[in-house]
């Protein structure tokens, strides 16, 4: 196995803080210029695969609470089985980093045929994203990734986050005053956040990963917004570690996933800035069951929690959009360390032919990847 600072996962978790930074000031213009065309907008699609799937059901949060405007996130290929009804006054937002993911492709076909404002979000100007679709979020600033993303996950949630409140201040939701602090939230305080992660948090997972070495299964709990961020950290572990993974929001785990986990599995648990009722709850039986315990965030510490280990509950100081993008950031690391310690190369699973997966999977070479045969 080469040295571990060589493989390209670590280093890109390690950039996710400059890259939202530079992102979200490199687009504030556009960002406000596509809430200003946009302002009528009676309802808005988020499609993408994998993790854009995946932050597509977070942004959709966003865009519901906020603008008050009907928002669904679709992964892509649901999205053309579906065709759900697009109209002149549906915004279509489609996510793609190399642009040529092939049912966002298909997707993006399929609004302009029904006259739809479509928004490209991909780091390739001259993809057929970034050419064909009416409004362009160019992701240059992130960098292209040459693994498993992270830094364009979390960068691109930042970017829906930042439209959807700069919508809602156009559609009279939210005050100025409103719009401008969660701008700096999504900004500022977040990559500062994120950085603190780095600095606070990340010899603590080294320290606690060695406990979750080789559980039988990793189940992801979050709910609101950090369901999302547990279906990037399940996503994170199926890549990196081939670990087996499910997720769940935190009413689900108590009604029915609660009932299979057992001393040789692992849980974790995400804070979502809103309540912790059922997260507390969540800890507790899974304590009982002698599981081993992560938490993520703001969730308040059990009595009978000493086989669980808690990470960054000052993510709590954030709305809960800034809290489930910093918590993904924790759950990258969670992962990078599990796949240390388990020898396996982060960027290509060893067993699997990925560069034929690729070719299958897009409608043309996908910059960055270095995939062998």
């Amino acid at each position: 196995m080469k040295d571990w600072n060589t493989y390209f996962f670590p280093q890109e978790v390690m950039e996710q803080a400059e890259a939202i930074r530079n992102c979200t000031e490199e687009l504030k213009g556009q960002i406000e210029h596509i809430a200003d065309i946009c302002r009528n907008v009676r309802k808005i699609h988020i499609v993408g695969s994998g993790d854009c799937y995946f932050i597509s059901l977070a942004a959709a949060e966003a865009f519901r609470q906020l603008t008050g405007t009907e928002a669904m996130g679709y992964e892509a290929y649901d999205y053309f089985l579906e065709k759900p009804e697009v109209n002149p006054e549906t915004m279509v937002i489609l996510f793609s980093s190399s642009g040529k993911s092939l049912y966002v492709r298909k997707a993006l076909d399929y609004v302009k045929e029904c006259q739809g404002i479509s928004v490209g979000v991909t780091n390739h100007k001259e993809s057929p994203l970034g050419m064909e679709s009416s409004e362009v979020l160019l992701t240059a600033a992130i960098g292209v990734s040459r693994t498993f993303p992270t830094k364009t996950t979390t960068s691109s949630l930042a970017l829906m986050y930042s439209l959807a409140f700069e919508l809602a201040k156009e559609k009279g939701k939210i005050t100025e005053e409103e719009r401008a602090n969660l701008q700096r939230e999504i900004r500022e305080a977040v990559p500062r956040m994120i950085e603190r992660i780095y600095t606070e948090e990340k010899e603590k997972i080294q320290q606690s990963a060695q406990s979750f070495l080789e559980a039988r299964c990793y189940t992801y709990v979050g709910s609101g917004p950090a369901r999302s961020t547990a279906m990037i950290g399940a996503a994170k572990i199926v890549e990196t570690s081939r670990g087996h993974v499910t997720f769940c929001n935190a009413e689900e785990y108590m009604h029915l996933h609660g009932f299979s986990v057992k001393s040789p599995d692992a849980v974790i648990v995400i804070g979502n800035n809103i309540l912790d009722h059922r997260e507390r709850q969540v800890v507790e039986y899974a304590c009982d069951q002698k599981a081993r315990v992560l938490i993520v965030g703001a969730v308040a510490k059990e009595q009978n929690s000493e086989n669980a280990v808690y990470l960054a509950p000052w993510l709590g100081e954030l709305s809960p959009w800034g809290g489930s993008i910093c918590a993904m950031t924790v759950l990258h690391l969670f992962a990078c360390e599990l796949s240390r310690l388990s020898y396996k190369d982060p960027d290509q699973p060893h067993d699997v032919n990925l560069k034929k997966v690729i070719d299958l999977l897009y409608t043309g070479p996908v910059a960055g990847w270095q995939a062998e045969e």
